[in-house]
């Protein structure tokens, strides 16, 4: 299991943030994990003016929404101290302060913990710009939850996207302590043009996954006129966990506006443990 485990808590303290808190404190739970809380503030960017200094008006104004934003940043964090205390959890929390598009000291941390985990916020390109940060720096794997969960973090039904690809691959090897012990696991299968060797090595994947101590099936779907995005969705409604590897070429923006990985993460409603 993975035993040292870093939770990414947005400075936000409404609803879906204390929800996110909750599902994140039961993840670590049932790892029997040390936690970390990271709240991760993002200052207040300037604007954009043609004015120095600011106007009195505009200075007050900045600072007041610095001192809100630091302020449901400590919420957050007393917030997870309470709630790791009452899961009984060893734990550490703290805050860090980033700027926009700079999430280095944040990617340096994750790469000292076994896990990731990280809420999946659909409004806040901000924070999908550090999700992707992680996934692609830290070396780990960031698992994502969507929001709404109404069940427990459970991974007993496991849904595997494989096109023997490297990441695809990474992706397996960092589930491999969930995949030993849910009780069943699909190797899936988009067949298309990319995934045209994929198909052939999936028994012998199979064949590895059971040696390794998780027993598995192998589903092949044809594509036809759907992205492999929509297949892999469709294959993994109802699962408790989806496992894939994170497609795309660099850490940039298109990561998330375009293939399988966009899509997955665009209407995101299953857990999503991402490698690359």
């Amino acid at each position: 299991m993975y035993k040292d485990i870093l939770l990414i808590l947005p400075s936000r303290t409404d609803e879906a943030g204390q929800e996110f808190l909750v599902r994140g404190i039961e993840v670590a739970r049932l790892m029997e994990a040390h936690v970390s809380g990271l709240v991760v503030e993002r200052s207040v960017p300037l604007p954009v003016s043609i004015r120095r200094p600011y106007t009195t008006g505009m200075e007050e104004e900045l600072m007041r929404r610095q001192q809100e934003s630091h302020g449901a940043a400590n919420a957050e964090l007393a917030a997870f101290e309470a709630e790791a205390k009452r899961a009984g959890l060893p734990h550490e929390g703290r805050l860090m302060t980033v700027s926009e598009g700079n999430y280095d000291a944040v990617v340096e941390r994750a790469r000292l913990r076994s896990l990731v985990v990280a809420p999946f916020i659909d409004d806040d390109e901000g924070h999908a710009d550090l999700v992707q940060a992680l996934i692609f720096g830290a070396g780990r794997p960031v698992l994502v939850l969507p929001a709404g969960g109404d069940k427990a973090f459970r991974p007993a039904r496991v849904v595997v996207a494989w096109d023997n690809e490297r990441a695809a691959t990474r992706a397996i090897g960092d589930a491999m302590p969930l995949l030993r012990h849910a009780k069943e696991v699909r190797i899936v299968t988009v067949l298309s043009d990319k995934q045209a060797t994929a198909g052939a090595t999936g028994p012998e994947l199979v064949a590895h996954l059971a040696r390794c101590g998780a027993h598995a099936t192998l589903c092949e779907v044809e594509r036809g006129r759907r992205s492999i995005g929509e297949a892999l969705a469709e294959e993994a409604e109802g699962a408790d966990l989806l496992v894939m590897g994170a497609f795309g070429h660099s850490r940039i923006r298109d990561f998330f506006l375009g293939g399988a990985t966009r899509h997955m993460l665009a209407g995101l409603n299953v857990p999503t443990l991402l490698s690359h």
